[in-house]
């Protein structure tokens, strides 16, 4: 789907960023309410919504900004309804975090910068793609010879070549990526 694209509610304009924008906001939603099945009914309730109401945007960016902010605040309703029935016991400071711009926005990144990196993964040959999936599950480069029947070297070649790739693709996302994941985890 290109950015600069209008889209319309048309049923091929409304597909189309469907198909583009309901995994990556079912991981967002998901990073407010831990339960997957719960974040996809969030968001389709989302896509209903501006179905109905033929919300149109002038493009892509303006219809993905909508969205985000739609899930989310869709989220945080459904949090407070549980919270407010008793079935869910979080003090007020969880909730204020939820709320916060700050919160908002690093769990918008996060979601936006993976699917970026997946869809830079997914264009990889067959090989290099496995090898890159093997390798960000944390298998050393002998595992992934052993797991595929190839060679350490042919590991090491097929890593070089997808992250040549990768950084091509990406450019400066990928410098932005690591960075981030290195200081989450080793931080």
């Amino acid at each position: 789907m290109s950015e600069d694209k209008v889209h319309p509610m048309s049923t091929a304009g409304y597909k189309s960023l469907f198909d583009t924008l309901y995994p990556p906001l079912c991981l967002f939603a998901n990073q407010y309410l831990n339960d997957m099945d719960i974040s996809k009914d969030v968001v389709q309730d989302v896509f209903i919504k501006i179905w109905e109401q033929k919300t149109q945007y002038p493009n892509f960016n303006a219809n993905k900004s909508f969205l985000y902010t739609a899930v989310r605040n869709r989220s945080l309703d459904y949090l407070k309804s549980k919270y407010h029935r008793g079935v869910m016991q979080s003090s007020d400071l969880e909730f204020d975090q939820l709320h916060s711009e700050e919160f908002f926005l690093t769990q918008l990144t996060i979601v936006d910068t993976y699917s970026q990196l997946e869809i830079a993964i997914k264009k990889l040959p067959n090989k290099c793609e496995r090898i890159i999936r093997l390798s960000l599950k944390a298998y050393t480069n002998k595992e992934i010879a052993d797991e595929m029947s190839i060679s350490k070297n042919t590991v090491k070649s097929q890593k070089r070549i997808a992250y040549e790739k990768l950084r091509h693709s990406l450019g400066s996302l990928l410098n932005i990526f690591c960075n981030f994941f290195v200081t989450l985890f080793f931080g």
